[in-house]
């Protein structure tokens, strides 16, 4: 994953084009951000939306919702250096 001096060998990869908008698809007592490009066809943006409406019980919104998980699924490992 590193190489000796704690660099990535793989670069992390940043989108070429960073122009976004923010939707909310909760409420506004919960809000629930999502982000599109704003580079989406006008007819795409509401098939986006509808559909992170309807699977929005798959991601999680807050810390609060990331109290239970799968350990069978989840797992966190930090890599070390020898010495």
């Amino acid at each position: 994953m590193f190489d000796t001096n704690d660099v990535p060998r793989k670069p992390k990869l940043q989108p070429i084009n960073t122009e976004i908008e923010e939707h909310n698809i909760g409420t506004a007592e919960n809000p629930k951000m999502i982000k599109l490009s704003k580079n989406l066809p006008p007819d795409q943006k509401p098939k986006y939306i509808d559909l992170f409406k309807e699977f929005q019980d798959v991601f999680s919104w807050s810390y609060t919702d990331l109290k239970s998980y799968d350990t069978s699924v989840i797992q966190h490992t930090i890599p070390l250096k020898l010495n």
